[in-house]
């Protein structure tokens, strides 16, 4: 194997290794803390980021994750089952849903946000 080859091996295996380390951490504080996993706190948050509507369209959630739609909407399900979203249809095109966080939600967010951010400094090394 060149060299090049070689390195790029090496980059990729530690690219990996950085993923699968900080989303093990990262999984198993959310739920000894706060009863989800990463993937459900990673719908929360990418509801949250949507502050213009306070809502997030389903489908543009599932673009914006590399899930795929079904497990997307069994996440939002238990989500929506858990109390910590809800879900509203659109006005303007009634097969398109809206996803919103509820109150519940949102402070669980603001604090798992804190805990997901603090893993993700300490174990990508940043400062």
């Amino acid at each position: 194997m060149a060299t090049t080859d070689r390195q790029l091996v090496e980059q990729w295996r530690s690219i990996q290794d950085a993923y699968f380390r900080t989303s093990c951490a990262l999984d198993r504080a959310l739920e000894a803390k706060f009863d989800i996993g990463l993937n459900e706190f990673e719908i929360l948050d990418l509801v949250a980021e949507d502050t213009d509507t306070n809502a997030c369209r389903m489908k543009a959630l599932g673009e914006r994750t590399p899930m795929t739609q079904s497990a997307v909407s069994k996440v939002v399900d238990r989500l929506e089952k858990a109390g910590l979203l809800a879900r509203h249809s659109c006005p303007e095109d009634r097969r398109s849903l809206y996803l919103e966080l509820t109150e519940a939600g949102r402070t669980l967010h603001r604090q798992a946000a804190v805990e997901h951010r603090a893993l993700l400094k300490e174990n990508l090394n940043l400062s």
